[in-house]
């Protein structure tokens, strides 16, 4: 998939960036405060919990799994620093129309900034906002393999609070969780009109209800 050859191409480069700033040479630093002063690079992939919220007396959506790979770059800090982020992540909910099961899946790119608070060096907590953009969206009876395009029904941006956690048991190994949710309407109320045709591809009509995207992440990693 291109998007993940885009995260892992982004990480490459900076790790090649990253170990080039750890050469000797600079004189009246150890090569200990160097390795203090080293941005911390690295990947994580794992796994999404994801619903909708947002329902109306015929509709409530229901989860629809995925998962996530991601990238991230964070200055070297002690206590408080930040972390930005490029996640792409596969998320979605579910739903019954007409006694069916129907699967929506959402294809995202997403771009946290958080502010991070990290304890003891093992431990650090993180806050903050991100920014996403929706790739493609589509809907399909669940356990069958054709699809139908959604994606024109739903904004393609998106923007939210992102706030959690990650552990750090062994070197460069980290685990961690977080939660995820939109702020903003996921649905695009301008594509449904009066020549939209019924039934509705999603079964409500959007200026009734705001949907927003809330996906709890667990996931392993490593920090370079």
């Amino acid at each position: 998939m291109k998007v993940i050859f885009m995260i892992a191409l982004i990480a490459g480069t900076a790790l090649q960036l990253n170990a080039q700033t750890s050469q000797p040479g600079l004189p009246g630093i150890s090569q200990k405060e160097i390795k203090e002063m080293k941005p911390k690079i690295g990947v994580k992939a794992g796994y999404n919990f994801a619903k909708v919220i947002g329902s109306t007396p015929h509709f409530s959506p229901q989860a629809n799994n995925g998962f996530m790979v991601a990238g991230f770059f964070a200055p070297r800090s002690n206590g408080m620093g930040y972390r930005t982020e490029l996640i792409f992540s596969r998320q979605g909910f579910s739903f019954d129309q007409s006694g069916k099961m129907q699967d929506v899946s959402q294809d995202y790119i997403y771009m946290p900034h958080l502010t991070t608070f990290t304890v003891a060096k093992k431990v650090q907590l993180q806050t903050g906002g991100q920014v996403g953009y929706l790739l493609n969206a589509k809907k399909s009876p669940s356990g069958e393999g054709s699809s139908e395009e959604v994606t024109e029904y739903m904004n393609r941006f998106d923007y939210g609070f992102a706030g959690g956690i990650e552990i750090y048991p062994f070197k460069g190994l980290l685990i961690g969780g977080r939660y995820n949710v939109s702020l903003g309407n996921i649905y695009n109320t301008s594509a449904y009109s009066t020549a939209t045709p019924m039934p509705y591809p999603l079964p409500f009509n959007p200026e009734e209800v705001k949907g927003k995207n809330a996906v709890v992440q667990f996931f392993v990693g490593y920090r370079f």
